[in-house]
């Protein structure tokens, strides 16, 4: 048994890799093998040829996550609304076209320090935004498969507010409804404080230009955006899809997805992203005090971005099974540095790092890929 596959069966059995990618890991390398057989040149570091078979695993995966991912970030509805178009040229297959209902609810936004805003969507997308105006908005979209439009309308969903009420708070929950597609849309003022917790089933959640003190996100299948957001707590989960964030400062930020990649800019003093399946890149945007980051992904790639700032202190502890540690980075005391199995191990801090009074402590691990810290001009 060559090395490289003793090194495989070792990463299985210590926990580090699945079956899964302990069998795509040795075919790889067995169709490496077979190609080295017939040539004469000399072998390959087998730590090197691990790492970029663990890299080009982890890629693939990424690729396939994101292009599904993709795939969720297109209106299910809009896609279904299409098809019955197409179809009903062909009577026999029974097939109607869709039609859509939008209706728009608007008022005053009543006293209160901090609003409540609680939606629950099982049929489609959420969107949350501040605006100019002192008055809140809400826009409410369906679409229900049929034909006769008089008909239809008797199945839409009552929403229950009324035109022109004053509300001290936004609640409003969707339940499933079958063939029924529903988009909500509020709109609030901007210069308000809001407790907001969003829960969507199949559709995406964006929150834009709010403050608030806690953001509770939750989707099964859709991405999750946030932009131009402020708030003491951020936190959330995702089953397939993205998360993207812009602009965003808090003091806590923590989110999971299964299946998605993160693409973040952000100032917060504790920060927790996790993914299964996607790459995590994080634009730290600025650092007040001491903050901590923690990256992990199963499967994929992560980069960091950090603000290039003399008197930042920084510690690094970065860990990969399968893939390479990359650090641009001036002035770095480094504590441990070593492969292992086919990964990387990097322990390390900036000069002076216990005098300094702005400080991040970065932690990233990756099952399968590669690890970039570097730092930017301001």
């Amino acid at each position: 048994m060559r090395e490289e596959q003793r090194m495989i069966l070792r990463m299985l059995e210590e926990g580090k890799i699945t079956a899964e990618e302990a069998e795509a890991l040795l075919k790889a390398l067995g169709d490496g093998l077979k190609s080295s057989e017939s040539e004469s040149e000399p072998q390959e570091d087998p730590w090197v040829r691990l790492e970029k078979m663990g890299e080009d695993f982890a890629s693939k995966v990424e690729v396939a996550t994101e292009r599904f991912s993709r795939s969720l970030e297109q209106n299910v509805g809009d896609k279904l609304s299409k098809l019955p178009k197409i179809l009903a040229r062909f009577p026999f297959f029974g097939y109607e076209e869709s039609q859509e209902f939008q209706s728009v609810v608007r008022g005053q936004v009543g006293p209160g320090e901090v609003i409540p805003i609680g939606f629950s969507n099982a049929n489609g997308s959420i969107r949350v935004e501040g605006w100019s105006e002192d008055d809140y908005q809400l826009t409410v979209v369906q679409r229900l498969r049929g034909s006769d439009r008089e008909l239809l309308s008797t199945r839409l969903f009552d929403v229950g507010w009324m035109d022109g009420a004053e509300r001290t708070d936004f609640r409003l929950t969707v339940p499933s409804l079958g063939d029924v597609s529903i988009s909500l849309h509020l709109m609030v003022p901007e210069d308000r404080m809001y407790e907001v917790e969003m829960l969507s089933q199949n559709g995406s959640l964006r929150v834009e230009n709010i403050k608030g003190t806690n953001l509770k996100l939750d989707t099964v299948n859709g991405s999750t955006y946030l932009h131009s957001v402020k708030a003491h707590n951020i936190r959330g989960e995702g089953g397939n899809g993205s998360c993207e964030m812009k602009d965003v400062e808090a003091k806590v930020i923590c989110h999971t997805l299964g299946n998605g990649s993160y693409r973040v800019s952000v100032s917060a003093g504790d920060v927790d992203l996790l993914t299964t399946n996607g790459s995590v890149n994080v634009r730290v945007s600025n650092v007040q005090g001491v903050s901590s980051y923690r990256l992990r992904t199963t499967n994929g790639a992560i980069k960091a971005s950090l603000p290039q700032e003399a008197d930042l202190g920084l510690a690094l502890d970065l860990l990969t099974s399968v893939g390479r540690i990359s650090t641009e980075v001036n002035a770095l005391e480094i504590s441990r540095q070593e492969r292992q199995g086919g990964g990387s191990v990097l322990t390390a801090h900036s000069v002076d790092y216990s005098g300094k009074t702005d400080k991040l402590d970065l932690e990233a691990s990756s099952t399968s890929g590669s690890i970039v810290v570097s730092t930017r001009e301001n």
